[in-house]
């Protein structure tokens, strides 16, 4: 009898994570597939027909995207799914999480929030180092930019060289955290 091995492999803990990725994936894409036909007019059955599921089961994603809108949006764990599987560049990666404007929640107190899956995905080897530091970068510049246009607004601007500064500071600080 073959002695049982109490963990997975590292190269079957990211088999794992691709098959994880591409169930969660063609689970999105079907409910957003489904959804824009239904929006177009394509009555429900046709689509229930088309994707292989049943008319409850579009109604049920037209209802529950028609009361939460945002069930359908870009999230980080969909785009680390895609580079994942291959299908977007690192590059595209790190722009379209830019593109979320992703903002810190402290990923201890809010373990589902996007800078919690961001932890999540550099974790798992899904997000490199550097891709990891660029977007802990755009987050900080987002950041320190709202900082100054308030003090500017209160006749307070801050030198280049201390926005730098505070840009490079808050950057190491996010990046602890992931």
């Amino acid at each position: 009898m073959p002695v049982r091995k109490s963990a997975l492999s590292k190269q079957a803990s990211h088999e794992a994570a691709r098959v994880r990725a591409r169930r969660e994936l063609v689970d999105v894409d079907q409910r957003r597939f489904a959804v824009q036909q239904v929006k177009s007019g394509c009555s429900q059955d046709a689509v229930a027909e088309a994707l292989g599921t049943s008319q409850a089961q579009i109604s049920r994603w037209v209802a529950d995207a028609v009361a939460h809108p945002r069930s359908l949006a870009v999230t980080v764990d969909e785009l680390t799914n895609r580079k994942l599987l291959g299908e977007i560049s690192s590059p595209d990666l790190v722009a379209q999480l830019d593109r979320l404007k992703l903002a810190y929640v402290n990923p201890d107190k809010r373990p589902h929030s996007p800078w919690a899956r961001l932890r999540e995905a550099h974790r798992r080897g899904v997000l490199s180092d550097e891709e990891t530091h660029q977007i802990a970068r755009r987050t900080a510049e987002r950041m320190v930019g709202r900082v100054n246009r308030h003090m500017a607004l209160e006749a307070q601007p801050v030198s280049d060289t201390a926005a730098e500064r505070s840009v490079n500071e808050a950057t190491e600080r996010l990046l602890r955290t992931l």
